[in-house]
């Protein structure tokens, strides 16, 4: 079996540099290292890129492969050979390596949440030569069609432990999509360096909203419940780069869009936390940075309840 892994690989190398030392061999594309092949006495060992396949010779002419967590044994006997699969817990895969898996953090490729605002105070602000709309709510939203969407495109995570993999630190890339629904007939216009409420009067009026899009980066403290239960929590913070924005007004199917930065802080940072189970888990992030700039909108704090899914 070791023998025909090796030729596999060999054979889907034509062409390309290899070279052997003793019981290694390595095959090169344009310099690099692409694959290495170690065999030792009833073991060989695989490495493709950042992965490693361990294939070891067992008793009664079985074969162990093992991928990451996942096994195959197979076993020849007189009726054919046998195929087994496993999946691995730490026990197991310390009995493998002899060490502890590393310590996987979460932070789900996709998420989705409702986005509300917390701390809405419009009494604070002025709009200059104007009073008359101090006390109208022309920022409440529709909740039930103010949602995010977040896309994060890059995960490290690495554990604080020597001896366990339950405590570790995440972060990341990811980008980060807001519509606010506007509930009334309202939209808003940057004026002379102030957010202006417009009003909108026709009676066809079927979507007014402000959208914003940010680049992000967590750092975010996560533990794991021992003895592989598959639960975990993160806690800790979450920055943004805010990458645009705009509003978008749609009356009888015609749609018109206002790409402005309407005094939105560039900046902000958020506190969060995460409640998971395996590749699911649900969020809140609190932003204490305020939505508008000092003084050039009203006073509200973004704040989102959300789901994630497909954790890596």
């Amino acid at each position: 079996m070791k023998t025909i892994s090796l030729l596999l690989i060999l054979a889907l190398a034509v062409g390309l540099n290899s070279r052997g030392a003793q019981d290694t061999v390595r095959v090169n594309v344009l310099g690099k290292n692409m694959v290495t092949v170690i065999e030792d006495g009833s073991k060989t060992d695989v490495k493709i890129g950042d992965s490693t396949v361990k294939i070891t010779e067992g008793a009664n002419d079985s074969v162990k492969i093992r991928v990451g967590r996942k096994t195959m044994v197979v076993t020849e006997g007189k009726h054919g050979a046998k195929v087994e699969f496993d999946q691995l817990d730490d026990h197991g895969f310390k009995k493998w390596t002899g060490h502890l898996p590393k310590f996987k953090g979460h932070w789900s490729y996709l998420e989705m949440g409702v986005n509300t605002f917390a701390n809405v105070d419009y009494a604070g602000y002025t709009i200059p030569g104007t009073s008359s709309y101090r006390g109208s709510n022309y920022l409440d939203i529709n909740h039930n069609k103010s949602l995010e969407v977040n896309i994060n495109l890059l995960k490290y995570s690495f554990g604080l432990q020597k001896n366990h993999r339950d405590i570790g630190v995440v972060t990341g890339l990811g980008l980060n999509f807001n519509d606010y629904r506007f509930s009334n007939g309202f939209t808003i216009r940057n004026q002379d360096g102030y957010i202006v409420p417009i009003p909108i009067s026709e009676p066809n009026l079927q979507k007014s909203k402000l959208s914003t899009g940010y680049l992000t980066v967590p750092l975010l403290l996560e533990f794991h419940v021992p003895n592989g239960s598959g639960l975990w929590i993160s806690m800790g913070v979450i920055g943004g780069l805010k990458m645009g924005s705009h509003t978008k007004v749609e009356i009888n199917g015609t749609k018109n869009k206002d790409h402005n930065d309407f005094n939105i802080n560039p900046f902000r940072g958020g506190s969060t936390v995460r409640l998971g189970y395996k590749g699911f888990n649900i969020y809140g992030t609190y932003y204490w940075t305020p939505f508008f700039r000092d003084g050039r909108g009203p006073s509200m704090d973004p704040f989102t309840i959300g789901i994630g899914m497909l954790n890596w």
